[in-house]
Parts: C-alpha cells; structure tokens; sequence
C-alpha cells in the first residue's frame, strides 16, 4: 500500500488536458489533469527530496563544457525544515555548475543514479529550481509503463532565487496496462537543460529540490490483498 502524503480528493471528474503545458507559477490543486471522467483517489507524494544529490550524475559534450553535479547545504525557504509525512530533513539539495568553453548551442543533462518510479497514475509533476535569469529551457525526462522515454518542456530559467515550477502530464501519454496495475505509471529519468546560445559563457549555477508528483493510486489502493504478483 502506498504511503500518501496527503489527499487532494477522492472522487473527481476532470477534462482532459492539453497536449503539453508550459511550467506556471500555480498549485498543483489547480492544474487540469486528468482523464476525461474515471474515479481517482489523488495524492501529493515526494518523487525525491534531493537529500542523495551527491549520487546523482551530470553530463555534457566535452567540446561545449564542464559540468559538476554535487549536493549542497540549502532548501526553499516555504520548505518545511522536516517532512511532516516521511520525517525526510529537508538539508540539502542538488547544485549543478557548467563552464562553457565558448558562446553557441550547448546542453547538460543531470540524472539519478537508476530513473524513479512514480507509483499509480502520474497527473502532474513539480519541482523547486533556484535560477540565475538566464534563458535557459528545463526539460524533464520520464519513462513510460514500457520503459519509452519521452520528454516535456518545464519552463525557462530567467528567474532569480527559488521558484516551484509545475507541469501537468498530457493524458496522451500511456502509462496504463489494464491487465495488470503493476505495470503502470512513469518513471522520473532526469532533467535536461538546453542552453540559449547567446548566453553560453563563463560559469552557470543551477539548484534543484524537492520533486513531487500528483499521482492516482486509486488502484493501488483497492488492489485485492490476496492478489498474485506478477513478474516472476
């Protein structure tokens, strides 16, 4: 049974979203997520807290730089110092630095060790991310129920200090096999950032924290307690 950070609702009846939302300032009880109609029982629940940035990994093409992924001591200020759910220390969080080697088209790419999986049915997912106003695009990488990877755009970085940015998953993407609920949801597989051209120089900083997910465990929930498992 999962363990739930808190229940946004129980029942709801939600339209479908667009193909794919640009990262807003905005609660993720206020995204459009969804299905079109279906019981849901949604939840709040923490991706990664970012407190194991130290195994996370970050790369980049050698002729447009040099990154570092590393953990640092820090966390949003509208962070609570101690997870009231999972008792998780809210300490530190995952600091990426880049030197460019020259002005032009570059990209890193930062990723945990082995990708996350979300359990149930992820609607939507929200990050914290402490920018330098550069105009930098934040894409997020996911996997799906079969392991296919796919990327959404989060948002541009031209903002200074924290900012919690928010995505709703398009319901175009798969993440269901009615079969079997074990095989169902997404996988967090990391983020990529795709430098603006025009501002690939010198040193860039960027921190990450605290990723969550709205996810329906509606199934999981109700799963029969004498039901086999699967995948032996």
């Amino acid at each position: 049974m999962v363990k739930k950070a808190f229940i946004i609702t129980a029942v709801v009846f939600i339209f479908t979203v667009p193909a794919l939302l640009i990262a807003q300032e905005q609660d993720v009880e206020n995204l459009q997520v969804g299905i079109d109609t279906a019981q849901q029982l949604l939840v709040d629940i923490p991706v990664t807290h970012l407190e194991d940035a130290d195994v996370w990994q970050a790369q980049m093409p050698i002729d447009q730089g040099v990154v570092i992924a590393m953990r640092r001591k820090g966390k949003p200020l509208d962070l609570p110092d101690v997870d009231p759910n999972d008792g998780t220390k809210n300490q530190y969080v995952l600091a990426v630095k880049v030197a460019f080697n020259q002005r032009g088209y570059a990209s890193f790419y930062v990723a945990p060790p082995t990708p996350i999986k979300i359990p149930g049915i992820t609607k939507a997912i929200t990050m914290w991310v402490c920018g330098r106003s550069f105009r930098h695009k934040l894409y997020i990488h996911l996997l799906d129920y079969k392991g296919e990877r796919m990327t959404l755009y989060m948002g541009t970085l031209d903002f200074v200090g924290w900012k919690k940015l928010s995505i709703a998953i398009p319901s175009t993407i798969n993440q269901n096999d009615y079969h079997n609920t074990e095989w169902r949801g997404l996988s967090f597989a990391g983020m990529t950032i795709v430098c603006d051209p025009e501002e690939t120089y010198g040193v860039y900083y960027v921190y990450f924290d605290e990723i969550r997910a709205v996810t329906d465990i509606y199934s999981e929930e109700h799963r029969d307690e004498d039901d086999m498992q699967d995948g032996w």
